[in-house]
């Protein structure tokens, strides 16, 4: 069996082919859930994201510092009722992060 050479999640826009392909299966709503999440990833690598489920509110968190997350450091906690809302909360304080 031959094998390809380009290596793993390259050539293929970072692995995002496969991906579809498995999602090509689900409703509608669940498949746009999954984009948005996609690209909330993409556009903010730093931040961990939860879906919202059972009423619940989008939710991200990530390290108040450029340090890795650990029991004793500070978090930074977002909530949106959607996706477009949370990443606009992310942006807002990924901006404080940043020295001016």
């Amino acid at each position: 069996m031959e094998r390809e050479s380009t290596p793993r999640g390259h050539g293929d826009e970072d692995g995002i082919s496969p991906l579809l392909e498995s999602l090509a299966g689900l409703d509608a709503e669940t498949s746009e859930v999954i984009g948005q999440v996609m690209a909330l990833y993409r556009e903010f690598p730093a931040w961990a994201v939860w879906l919202p489920h059972g009423g619940r509110r989008w939710t991200a968190v990530r390290p108040a510092s450029a340090r890795a997350p650990g029991p004793d450091l500070p978090m930074i906690w977002v909530h949106a009722d959607t996706a477009a809302e949370l990443a606009a909360r992310m942006q807002g304080a990924d901006a404080q992060l940043t020295p001016p």
